[in-house]
């Protein structure tokens, strides 16, 4: 039980600390949508990826475990289909400079910011687990 409810808080965070990192995701008025999001990622988590895992051993050893990364751009595009309200628009990022180095800026079009929310998503599940378990 305590290994749901780890998995469970994890989600959570990696998906609100993503959804803070870009603002361009809207969740629409319905407030189940939220919910929905966090839930699927948390099933995706417990149920698919050690699935996908396993049947893509080879591919997923090779690509240093970006099969769960394919299955949340999946899992975001479905979303976007499926519940009303939820969208992802385009995103620029507007640069910064970081003791000295330099980051430009740089636009991403719709497809590219789905992939990089669900990137940002999987590197934060996974560091999360790291350091609590």
């Amino acid at each position: 039980m305590r290994h749901y409810i780890k998995s469970l808080l994890i989600a959570i965070a990696s998906v609100y600390t993503t959804i803070n990192i870009f603002p361009v995701v809207g969740l629409g008025a319905n407030p189940k949508n939220l919910v929905l999001l966090i839930g699927g990622f948390w099933l995706i988590t417990l149920l698919i990826n050690p699935i996908f895992s396993i049947v893509f051993l080879p591919i997923n050893i090779l690509t240093f475990g970006l099969v769960s990364a394919i299955l949340n751009i999946a899992f975001l595009f479905a979303l976007m289909t499926f519940l009303p309200g939820f969208h992802i628009k385009a995103y620029t990022f507007p640069g910064a400079t970081i003791n000295g180095v330099i980051l430009p800026a740089v636009h991403l079009n719709q497809v590219l910011t789905i992939a990089a929310i669900a990137i940002s998503i999987t590197i934060l599940q996974k560091i999360l687990h790291i350091i609590f378990e």
